[in-house]
């Protein structure tokens, strides 16, 4: 039982590892979509807008340069949120802790089962002793009345 309880703890650290894995590739994603934001705000804001002063003016341009970074930062982050590196393993790892706590529960079913067989052969013990011990003294009394009926047989033949 002591090696299932290894195996369902072992586990339980494995699940957190690889969801503390998911958790930092989805952080880096998250700052790869801050830098994209941040580059799409320096750099693609400066070229957009003056690409598209002409045709919209400044603040049509402002505008749609804005528009594309967001839409752009929006994207890096649904990425992020949809990633799931190791699903796999997190998976036979879940497995594995619900086998073994499945075993540790059949495991404590068992010695359940073995204290109530245990204590049903105490009961049937003790009932045992119990009827002997009633029936002692009734048999002890039953001598006794036999002998003295024998003695007094004995001394009125005599």
């Amino acid at each position: 039982m002591m090696n299932k309880i290894q195996i369902l703890a072992r586990a339980e650290i494995a699940l957190a590892r690889i969801r503390a894995q998911r958790t930092g590739f989805q952080a880096a994603l998250f700052a790869v979509a801050a830098l994209f934001a941040l580059f799409g705000l320096a750099l693609l804001n400066v070229a957009g807008y003056q690409g598209l002063t002409p045709r919209l003016g400044p603040a049509g341009s402002a505008l749609a340069v804005a528009a594309t970074n967001m839409v752009l930062a929006v994207i890096a982050v649904v990425i992020a949120l949809n990633a799931r590196p190791g699903r796999a393993n997190e998976k036979m790892a879940q497995e594995i802790r619900d086998l073994a706590s499945d075993e540790i529960k059949k495991d404590v079913d068992e010695i359940r089962g073995e204290i109530n067989r245990v204590g049903n052969e105490i009961e049937g013990i003790r009932t045992g002793i119990a009827s002997v011990r009633d029936a002692v003294p009734g048999g002890v009394r039953s001598v006794i009345n036999l002998a003295n009926t024998v003695r007094k047989k004995r001394s009125t033949s005599s």
